[in-house]
């Protein structure tokens, strides 16, 4: 065995080299730190190298480093490691494609557009640790927002603003109205399971009919909705508003219904009826076209698909139709909000 290294610290070096523990500087660097005021405080290489679970001549290096360089020893020096094979523009350019082109990326396809468009040969894994410092894998949303008209949605923004502050202040009833629909085979999503296994998930003997809901969302009040096996036609919509027009003239307090512009909403036989509900106290805020982020129970219909009914398969309409019916329940359980399912009359022609 040969001579024990011993290193001797000054003030300044002791307090410069504690101050790295804390320092926004590579691992490396604290660790290489760590090792030389170890030694200085008495500790041998052996017990060192223990410590932080390297071999002695590992340890030797750093100290033999430290007495020859001093402080510019816990530095690697310039130029060593490989060479970068892409530049930070390079990578600029890929996080501009992923948010101005109409279309979708996975890595596979971001290292072929960077080698093709820009020459640099970068492997999908490789690509994929460069791209998590600033993008993330995640799922894409359908979007109209290039069909709004901003002007036009503007306006309607000011005026539900007031609607929503009239509410706020107990001046009138505010109600979200919307309808969405339900398959007995969702799509499979992520899961938790065995390692080296995949869960699968058996698809029913039939598909079965579309089960569709139509919902009346007051936030952190109510949530009045129905369901029905195939589309929602006018009958059920004018059947759920001929309800909450009943319940304004009741209560004597003005109700507003924000909606979208669907074909239902606005048929022949509802137009006529605008004028018996207005009497009634039950008002209509049409949204602009391609403006459905602006209705808060979308939000309710994207958390029940997501969270209550995702990856699940269903026998037949009438599981589905309780799975939903659980689904709303629970929803409502966790915003605080009651929730009421409405029957609709057996004669549902039209």
């Amino acid at each position: 065995m040969g001579a024990r290294i011993r290193v001797f610290l000054t003030r300044e070096h002791e307090k410069t080299l504690l101050n790295l523990r804390t320092a926004d500087v590579p691992q490396k660097v604290k660790d290489r730190a760590e090792v030389v005021r170890l030694n200085a405080h008495g500790w041998y290489v052996e017990k060192i190298a223990a410590h932080f679970n390297w071999t002695p001549q590992t340890v030797r290096e750093v100290l033999h480093k430290w007495q020859k360089l001093g402080l510019e020893s816990l530095w690697e020096l310039s130029g060593r490691g490989g060479k970068s094979k892409y530049k930070e523009e390079d990578i600029v350019f890929l996080e501009e494609c992923l948010k101005k082109e109409p279309r979708t990326y996975n890595s596979v396809q971001l290292a072929q557009k960077l080698e093709s468009d820009r020459s640099i040969k970068l492997s999908p894994d490789r690509l994929r640790r460069v791209l998590k410092k600033g993008v993330i894998w995640k799922r894409v949303r359908k979007s109209h927002k290039g069909k709004q008209d901003p002007v036009v949605r503007d306006h309607k923004q000011a005026d539900l603003d007031m609607l929503e502050l009239f509410a706020a202040t107990g001046e009138i009833d505010l109600k979200y109205l919307d309808e969405s629909g339900f398959c007995a085979w969702s799509e499979p999503s992520y899961s938790y399971y065995q390692r080296g296994e995949q869960k699968r998930l058996e698809q029913t003997k039939r598909r079965g009919r579309r089960l569709s809901i139509i919902g009346f969302f007051q936030p952190l009040i109510s949530f009045v909705y129905g369901l029905v096996i195939g589309g929602v036609n006018r009958k059920s919509y004018i059947q759920m508003m001929e309800q909450e027009a009943g319940e304004a003239a009741e209560l004597g307090r003005i109700r507003v219904i924000v909606q979208d512009n669907g074909p239902i909403h606005r048929c022949q036989e509802v137009q006529q009826m605008w004028s018996k509900w207005e009497h009634m106290g039950l008002y209509i805020f049409f949204l602009p076209k391609y403006c459905s982020e602006m209705n808060p129970i979308e939000l309710e219909w994207q958390h029940l698909k997501k969270d209550e009914l995702a990856g699940r398969m269903f026998d037949d309409e009438l599981a589905l139709a309780y799975a939903v019916i659980d689904g709303v329940q629970a929803r409502g359980e966790r915003g605080n909000y009651r929730t009421q399912r409405i029957k609709f009359n057996s004669n549902r022609s039209g």
